[in-house]
């Protein structure tokens, strides 16, 4: 059986389909491949369940309708049998749709389900991960635990151990994210990562892709102690590699809060306009969401660029010193020391 996994969204969602893939692969003679696009294939290259990557340029050489055509009759000559599509986009639907694949699964909320042959009721009490894996229902199995693999090479191993300390306890802070308002201020990012150096004898990493060099640059200015920045100069693969070394990460509603999740390090999460209860909370038991209980919250399904109420309050009211007593916590009754 050919199946093809739609997934074009953002990091997070990505690192949460992994699951959704490994057990799709165990369906009997599976022929797995993944269309995804290309700022996340990084963290999937290597995975032993994928046969195939089918990258989709989304924002640029593939943007136009004429370019999503001419996409779609390049997938429909490889004639897939099944489509699973955890992305709820019409785009995503649409293809699946115009490539001809005769069984098209996805969720009942979605934007593009007028395209499915079948849909699966999404949960909206349910983690994200778990709403993904039951697209399996179409196999008629329900699937177990999966725990989430990200494949780290040996350079990617080698890229970290030649980065990061090996003498020293490492805390990772991720202050950046896709959408603004996830952000907690830069000041008190700089002011936690201090707090950790002196009183916990940390050294802090900071974390971020390309588009969060200035938010951790501008932590790093703010900081009084030294700090290792490694933001934008990492593949998504040695950023797993380097998370890896972390005692404990803190971080905002991101990406990388979602890989540091699957390597079962400890996270201390950080949440303003978003809410646990959206599904996208950190997938482990070695987690602490940090949320502020306010009527405006939550403020959208992502968060908006600004504050709609101009108070921020999600985020202001987040103290310094309550995120580092949780990192502490988390530090201490860990099996680590």
């Amino acid at each position: 059986m050919k199946i093809l996994i739609i997934q074009t969204a953002f990091l997070g969602d990505v690192v949460l389909t992994i699951p959704l893939i490994q057990a799709a692969k165990k369906y009997p003679k599976a022929h797995l491949s993944v269309l995804c696009i290309p700022s996340t294939k990084n963290i999937l290259e290597g995975h032993p369940a994928i046969d195939e990557f089918i990258v989709f340029d989304k924002k640029n050489s593939e943007k136009s309708f004429f370019s999503l055509l001419k996409f779609a009759k390049k997938i429909r000559e490889k004639r897939f049998d099944v489509a699973l599509i955890p992305h709820p986009s019409f785009k995503s639907g649409l293809i699946s749709y115009l490539a001809n694949i005769p069984e098209r699964i996805g969720f009942s909320n979605s934007a593009g389900k007028f395209f499915f042959t079948d849909k699966v009721f999404f949960d909206k009490n349910k983690h994200q991960l778990e709403r993904y894996l039951d697209l399996l229902k179409y196999f008629g199995v329900e699937v177990g635990e999966e725990k989430t693999e990200i494949h780290i090479d040996g350079k990617d191993e080698k890229f970290a151990d030649a980065l990061l300390p090996k003498d020293k306890i490492i805390f990772g802070i991720n202050p950046g994210s896709v959408w603004a308002t996830k952000r907690w201020i830069v000041e008190k990012y700089a002011e936690l990562s201090d707090k950790i150096s002196k009183e916990l004898a940390g050294q802090i990493v900071i974390f971020g892709g390309p588009d969060d060099i200035e938010i951790a640059n501008s932590v790093e200015k703010n900081m009084k102690q030294s700090a290792i920045n490694i933001a934008g100069k990492t593949t998504l693969k040695q950023l797993a590699a380097s998370i890896k070394r972390c005692r404990v990460f803190i971080t905002n509603d991101s990406g990388p809060m979602h890989i540091a999740a699957a390597m079962n390090i400890p996270v201390v999460a950080i949440f303003g306009p978003t809410v646990k209860e959206f599904g996208f909370y950190p997938y482990t038991k070695r987690s602490i969401v940090i949320e502020k209980n306010l009527p405006c919250r939550p403020c959208g399904k992502h968060g908006p660029n600004k504050c709609p109420q101009k108070h921020f309050n999600c985020m202001n009211k987040i103290t310094v010193d309550e995120v580092f007593s949780t990192v502490k916590k988390l530090y201490e009754n860990l099996e680590y020391n």
